[in-house]
Formats: structure tokens, C-alpha cells, sequence
């Protein structure tokens, strides 16, 4: 065998094991490879993922410092905001044993008003039972960055104690919720203090001047409403006043009030602000009476169908008369009795808007007390 056919047969040896094992039956390529070439395949994945982040945020540094902020603008649009009563209501929260402050969505809407601003969470890893999490706000104007890592179990407390979560919409809401609270921070470290502080004062303001149309005693009965439905009496709300009786409550204890009725709408136990006498069993009575305001203004509506029903029956005995005395001559007047009929069909539509208005009425009611 001469030299060329050995060098021919050894590179086609050397071809044959490079290639996946299905076509040639040896070991797959990238069996053979060493371990030290596949770290260098995972070093280079993080390496790209690397210069991929930094160029993000080189961007947008870029693009925070080349449209500035204006302030009188943040400012003035924030305050628009928290003049806003529905704002004004999610503006505060009160917890037992921890104080109040700024809500959630106080800190979200400041953030959006200051602009160049990114805030949120990030889970960084998930093992049995908990997950690991970051959450971070940054001032990309000022290149100003607060984050903290939390870890979160996957556990609910319930009445019945806690319940270990397995659903993944579950664990996901569980981490969003811990997030959140935490993210609420990390906001109010980076924003002006004095434009929060400014925001917190036009809100209580906006609070107590709410109801300005009403007086302080409808607030107060709008408010011993609102509390029905949790099972909260008036002998609870004067407890937490520390006996002040109701008819001396102001406008800054409604505000206080506001912010307690957002944290039962979010889902607080009714007992950490009212004590363990304030059960369940006391929101029958309260919903009955509820019930029963409610089933009254349906009967308005019913009252106001009931003269549509008369107008209806009432034209229609008119054109059934008159055809009957004259049939011949009457042929002319067939065409003004078809018009009555055309007011019917616009009284019929008339008493279907009502609902809606109604409707409407409800919720208002219950946005501010």
C-alpha cells in the first residue's frame, strides 16, 4: 500500500468520528468532547448575555440623559394626582402594630410621574418551598440604584393556619404581592422626599375635603356602610377611636378610615383593626339591612316601568276605535296612527338608560364616605 492511499484511509478515518453517531453507529461528537470545551460553550452563553445587559443599560442611561426630567412638570402632574379623590383613597394604608404610610400606589404613581425611573422583581432562583427574589428601583437620571434580595415562602396564612402553595398562578401571586410591598421602598428611597411629603399632604387634604358636598355626619353613615360589609359595627369603629363617639369624629379620622377600608378591600383580617369580638357572624344583620335599602331603589324602577306599560295599552285602544267607526274614510288617519306608535318605542327606550344610571350611582357611594 503506498503512502498516499494511508494518508487518504487516515483522514477518512478521522472524518468518519467527527460526525453524529446515527449516521456512522460510533459515539456521539459531543460525547467525546472534553468537559473543559463545554465550560468554554457556557462561559461564552454568560459572556454574551453579559455584553447584551450592559449595552441595555448603557441605553438607557443614554436615552435618561438626553430627555431630561422636568421637575415643575413631575411636580405638577403629581399633585394633579393626588387631588384626584379616587387616588387620594388608595393613596394611604394602615396596618396594626406597623403604622401607616404611602400606599403601593402612591410610591407607583410617583415613580411614573418622576419619570427616567425602573422599578420591579426579578426571581432569581426557585427551590422546594420558596423562592429567591430581588427587587430593585433605579433613577437612570441620576444613576441612582436600590435593591434588596428577599426570600419568599410558598405559604398562604389562612384562618385554618398556614397552607403550603403548589399551583403555579398561586406561588407566582404570592411572590407578586411580597414583591410589591418591598418594591414600595425601595421607590421612596430614590424619589424627593419633599415632593412625597408635598403629595402626602395635598392627599390628606383631598381626603378631608372629599366629600365637601356632604357633611361630616352623611360621611360618617356612608362610612358605618362601607364597614357593614366586613362585619364592623358602630360600637367596633368607636372602640378604635378609643370611645370617641361617632357624631365627634373629624375629617382626618375619616381620612384614617379610608386608609383601613383599602387594606380590608385588599384582604386583611378584620380583627387586626376591630379586635376578635368583630366576627363573621355580625356582617347577617348588616347585610340584611343592605339588602334591603338595595331592594327598595329597584322598586323606583319598577314604578317608573309601570306608566311606560299604561302608554303602551293607551294608544293602542285608540287605533283599534277608530278604524271600527269609519273604515273608508278613514284611510288618511291610519297614517297618524301609526305615529303614536313611533313615541311608544322611544318611551319603551327611555326607562332602559335608568338602569345604567343607577348602576353608576351604587359605586359612587361606596368610592368615598
Amino acid at each position: 500500500m503506498s503512502e498516499e492511499t494511508a494518508v487518504a484511509i487516515r483522514a477518512s478515518t478521522a472524518m468518519a468520528n467527527t460526525v453524529p453517531a446515527d449516521q456512522y453507529g460510533g459515539a456521539p461528537m459531543f460525547s467525546r468532547m472534553p468537559s473543559g470545551d463545554m465550560t468554554a460553550v457556557n462561559q461564552g452563553a454568560v459572556q454574551i448575555e453579559m455584553e447584551r445587559a450592559i449595552a441595555e443599560a448603557q441605553g438607557k442611561l443614554i436615552l435618561a440623559k438626553k430627555f431630561p426630567r422636568n421637575m415643575h412638570q413631575c411636580r405638577a402632574e403629581f399633585l394633579e394626582a393626588c387631588a384626584n379623590l379616587e387616588f387620594a383613597e388608595e393613596a394611604f394604608y394602615t396596618v396594626p402594630n406597623r403604622g401607616s404610610g404611602p400606599s403601593i400606589r402612591f410610591a407607583e404613581e410617583v415613580a411614573r410621574c418622576y419619570g427616567n425611573f425602573e422599578y420591579g422583581h426579578r426571581e432569581l432562583s426557585r427551590s422546594a418551598g420558596k423562592s429567591e427574589v430581588e427587587v430593585f428601583a433605579w433613577d437612570m437620571e441620576n444613576n441612582n440604584h436600590s435593591k434588596r434580595q428577599i426570600t419568599v415562602l410558598h405559604v398562604l396564612d389562612t384562618k385554618n393556619g398556614p397552607r403550603k402553595l403548589v399551583d403555579q398562578a398561586d406561588i407566582d401571586n404570592r411572590i407578586a404581592n411580597v414583591a410589591s410591598k418591598q418594591m414600595r421602598g425601595r421607590i421612596l428611597a430614590l424619589v424627593p422626599k419633599a415632593l412625597v411629603a408635598e403629595g402626602k399632604a395635598i392627599a390628606k387634604k383631598t381626603l378631608a375635603n372629599g366629600g365637601a358636598e356632604k357633611t361630616i355626619g352623611q360621611r360618617v353613615a356612608l362610612m358605618v356602610t362601607a364597614f357593614g360589609k366586613f362585619g364592623v359595627t358602630v360600637d367596633h369603629i368607636e372602640a378604635y377611636f378609643k370611645g370617641t363617639p361617632l357624631d365627634q369624629m373629624t375629617a382626618d379620622d375619616l381620612a384614617e378610615m379610608t386608609g383601613v377600608h383599602a387594606a380590608l378591600k385588599e384582604g386583611a383580617k378584620v380583627k387586626d383593626y376591630f379586635g376578635d369580638d368583630a366576627v363573621e357572624e355580625k356582617k347577617d344583620p348588616v347585610a340584611a339591612a343592605i339588602e334591603k335599602s338595595a331592594e327598595g331603589a329597584p322598586t323606583e324602577n319598577a314604578a317608573t316601568a309601570k306608566p311606560a306599560a299604561k302608554a303602551e295599552t293607551k294608544p293602542a285602544a285608540k287605533p283599534a276605535a277608530k278604524p271600527a267607526a269609519k273604515p273608508e274614510p278613514k284611510p288618511a288617519t291610519a297614517a297618524p296612527a301609526a305615529a303614536p306608535e313611533e313615541p311608544e318605542a322611544e318611551e319603551n327606550l327611555e326607562p332602559e338608560p335608568a338602569a345604567p344610571v343607577n348602576a353608576e350611582a351604587a359605586p359612587a357611594k361606596e368610592a368615598i364616605f
